[in-house]
This record gives C-alpha cells, structure tokens and sequence, in this order.
C-alpha cells in the first residue's frame, strides 16, 4: 500500500538535491510548494490528496530535473540520456510498489 511516508523516503534524496522543492502539511493535507530564487516567491504549488497524486507530481518533477541537467550545449537532450532518465524514473516507480 502506498502511503505519504513512503513516498517522501523514496524521493528523499531527489529532494535533497533539488532544493526548489519542499512538502509541507497543510490544513488541506500534503502539498507540494516550488520555490522561485529569482522572484523570491513561490512559483507553484499542488495539493496531493493522495499518496499517488503526491508520487506523480514528485516524479514530473524529477524527471523535468533530469531532462534539465542533461541538455546540451545545443539545448537538445541526447537519445542516450533520455533512455538513462526512463530509467532512473522506472527505477522509482519500482521503489513504489
């Protein structure tokens, strides 16, 4: 069974790295809130009413973060390093099960 906690182990390191990301308790439950450095606010939030709402918005983020270090001086993602992201995003999912 899928749960909050669980989820937030297995991207705890993912987090750790990307700091643009926290999850906090609200009122409403768990959301997701992505900080902006260069306005200084934040840029976007997600209410995750579920453990799998909160997993799904947790691994677009993480891939957007793969997809992002691994462009090239030409702006382009190689076909080699969107296959390495395929599966390091499997990798999760399967951490997930």
């Amino acid at each position: 069974m899928l749960t909050f906690e669980k989820v937030m182990v297995v991207f705890k390191d993912y987090l750790a790295e990307d700091t643009r990301y926290e999850i906090v308790m609200t009122s409403h439950g768990y959301t997701v809130l992505e900080w902006d450095s260069r306005a200084n606010t934040w840029a976007g939030e997600e209410l995750c009413a579920t453990p799998e709402i909160m997993r799904d918005v947790l691994l677009d983020c993480f891939t957007g973060y793969l997809e992002y270090k691994a462009i090239t001086a030409k702006g382009e993602i190689t076909v080699a390093e969107q296959e390495r992201i395929a599966t390091q995003r499997q990798a999760l999912l399967e951490k997930l099960q």
